[in-house]
């Protein structure tokens, strides 16, 4: 995607205000009551099953025509939408019923989780709103980038998926899709390309003057959401664009914090982010837990010895009176 395009998106939009990723809606009392809630919105919101619109048994003809892609059966549900004198945008913008299980998300967003661009050229040529927000307040473009391409087998009634699409990106910039939009929660595109690690998007964000320390309601910034996704080229990208490595969401959580709670997927990571300033015994504000606290409850001994070669302290205490080293003993 060339950035001038990407630069000219953004300086169209009317909202010039900074976005700020934490996927919760509730700010939880430990480091894993927050990641299974970041973990279950990820797949209420973005890997349904491929029944996840069933019905009293049956699909919807529509979403049906979306999800296998068929524009030879979506055309004609359309055409008789038009026979019976409906407003045909006002129709297909129509959020689903939440009995769907679809978070009142309308057909461009559905086409969207799926490598249907065809659909969604079309359903935009019909007027459906390239910023319609569903209940999480989740626009198209948010889920094009957040979601992988999806392949839907009818034999099996099984769902598998591929790389993010950067054509089905583009095409809704150019069609007007607001990059400054943000969900309820706080979530922009700049965190969500950086929790898929879309590295060229995270850059061309950034190029388009997005901050890379813009946090969200609960004091999450894009380096949180690199790391939680265990995306060591991302996190670089964004510290090399002017991302705080030392930065802490409101209740404490660093980004080694995070890193020592995916194991083996960051053993790079944490390094890297020590070399950059990051402090290795730093404190949760609650519960006085320190990384290495996190890796002990894991029980991750890959972690737990890459913490204390790296100057991991293991008698500071936690809000309970517990040393790390007492824990490892237990």
């Amino acid at each position: 995607m060339s950035r001038n395009f990407l630069i000219d998106s953004f300086q169209s939009t009317k909202d010039g205000s900074k976005c700020g990723i934490n996927p919760m809606s509730k700010k939880s009392k430990t480091f894993w009551n927050k990641l299974f809630v970041i973990l279950a919105m990820a797949l209420l919101t973005w890997e349904l099953r491929a029944d996840s619109f069933e019905l009293n048994g049956e699909y919807t003809d529509l979403f049906k025509a979306v999800r296998r892609g068929k524009l030879e059966e979506l055309e004609p549900l359309v055409e008789s939408f038009i026979a019976q004198g409906k407003n045909i945008s006002d129709a297909l913008n129509e959020p689903y019923p939440s009995g769907l299980r679809t978070h009142k998300q309308n057909l461009l967003h559905e086409a969207c989780k799926w490598d249907r661009l065809e659909i969604i050229e079309y359903l935009i040529s019909k007027g459906l709103d390239v910023n319609a927000k569903d209940e999480l307040g989740l626009t198209p473009l948010m889920i094009a980038v957040s979601t992988k391409h999806r392949y839907y087998n009818k034999d099996s009634n099984s769902v598998t998926t591929s790389s993010i699409s950067s054509e089905k990106i583009r095409y809704l910039l150019l069609k007007g899709a607001d990059p400054l939009a943000k969900s309820k929660s706080g979530m922009t595109l700049l965190h969500y390309a950086a929790y898929r690690g879309l590295d060229w998007f995270v850059e061309d964000l950034i190029a388009a003057k997005m901050d890379p320390n813009a946090s969200d309601q609960n004091g999450w910034t894009p380096l949180h959401s690199a790391t939680s996704g265990g995306h060591k080229n991302t996190v670089e990208i964004l510290i090399r664009k002017g991302g705080n490595p030392k930065v802490k969401s409101e209740e404490g959580y660093t980004l080694i914090h995070i890193a020592a709670g995916h194991g083996g997927a960051n053993l790079d990571l944490i390094p890297f982010l020590i070399q950059n300033g990051a402090n290795i015994n730093a404190k949760l504000f609650d519960n006085g837990e320190t990384p290495l606290h996190i890796a002990v409850n894991k029980n991750d001994p890959q972690i737990i010895r890459l913490l204390l070669a790296n100057g991991a302290l293991p008698n500071i205490y936690d809000s309970g009176r517990e040393k790390t080293l007492h824990c490892t003993l237990q």
